[in-house]
């Protein structure tokens, strides 16, 4: 997950973006490192893990007694096989997605699965993870599936092949849906960065990245990259990760290293606007004004509502004494920025 953050000096927007390992890492469970059978019967499920996580952000006991409430209900309620049809796979996920539904869950972007459960309002990630422990502990081999700042489920069948689930819309959309609205580059794609089912450690990774958010939007930046970090660690190609971390960085004026996972992280993923904006303000910084308005350009090309690239290319053009040419972009920030 990705979160927006602006600061302001010298005239010159900042927009820090981060999506989306504490000083001491809290030791994950041995089952976490990275198989991908997921329905392995157990009384530890991936939303016990994300709790566990979240003990010093305020995870308590009623989150754990809340997950096994609705492990509860499902296993009355689902009956589990050795192999599905297509129809039948559907019966199942709708099931899962009554009691969710019925319990009273809306989605909402938010950051911590505790916080999620208390406010009866969550983020895909979260949503996510009580979809997938319920199915550990029913039986279902149902397992998650990245796409940028997204989740969404894959129903597995014997012969490999498998039923793609989006919990946001309760039924099955093909690739194409994500490749289009989430503008998802092919090399993405090729990399295995979206679309690919992920293992449980690297799903721990994406808990890490949220976590690592949270606290970016507390300001807390230092400890933030220690939970990035180990996000990184969990999951490699987890572009989010690295552009979060390298938000985080510029937020401390480590721009060497921001600039370092600025790009990793369009390397995996470059069709993020966000990313091109933040490599275009540390571009700015070292006054490599050509470098900073193609990242500029690159930026508004991506995501032509946001206000802040075009107020930089603005600043640019005014330091280099093109003072008509800087009112339009600046004029154009402007009116973007009101219309939000």
């Amino acid at each position: 997950m990705k979160i927006n953050h602006r600061t302001y000096r010298k005239k010159r927007p900042l927009l820090l973006v981060v999506g989306y390992a504490c000083a001491c890492f809290l030791l994950l469970p041995i089952f976490a490192h990275g198989e991908r059978v997921w329905n392995k019967a157990g009384t530890v499920t991936i939303a016990h893990v994300f709790l566990d996580i979240e003990k010093p952000f305020g995870s308590a006991h009623r989150h754990y007694v809340y997950v096994e409430r609705l492990v509860g209900l499902a296993k009355k309620r689902i009956t589990v096989k050795s192999d599905y049809t297509t129809e039948e796979a559907v019966k199942r996920l709708n099931s899962i997605q009554a009691i969710l539904k019925e319990d009273g869950l809306v989605f909402k972007k938010n950051f911590l699965l505790s916080t999620g459960i208390d406010n009866k309002a969550m983020d895909c990630d979260n949503f996510c993870s009580l979809f997938v422990a319920i199915s550990e502990q029913v039986g279902l081999p149902v397992i998650p599936v990245y796409a940028p700042n997204h989740c969404f489920l894959r129903f597995c069948f014997k012969d490999g092949s498998y039923l793609k689930w989006e919990p946001l819309e309760a039924k099955n959309l093909p690739d194409d849906y994500y490749i289009k609205n989430m503008n998802i580059a092919d090399q993405s794609i090729r990399q295995g960065v979206y679309l690919a089912s992920l293992t449980r450690k690297e799903f721990i990774g994406v808990e890490y990245n949220n976590i690592g958010a949270y606290l970016f939007s507390k300001k807390k930046y230092a400890d933030a990259i220690k939970y990035l970090t180990k996000a990184i660690e969990l999951y490699p190609k987890l572009s989010s990760a690295y552009h979060n971390r390298g938000t985080a960085l510029y937020a401390i004026k480590q721009t060497d290293r921001a600039f370092e996972d600025l790009k990793k992280a369009n390397s995996l993923d470059p069709n993020q606007s966000s990313t091109h904006n933040t490599l275009g303000d540390i571009y700015f910084d070292r006054e490599l004004y050509d470098k900073a308005v193609t990242e500029y350009k690159e930026s508004i090309r991506l995501n032509p509502s946001n206000h802040a690239p075009y107020y930089s290319i603005g600043l640019i053009l005014e330091r280099m004494g093109n003072r008509d040419e800087a009112e339009k972009w600046i004029r154009r920030s402007r009116e973007l920025k009101g219309k939000k």
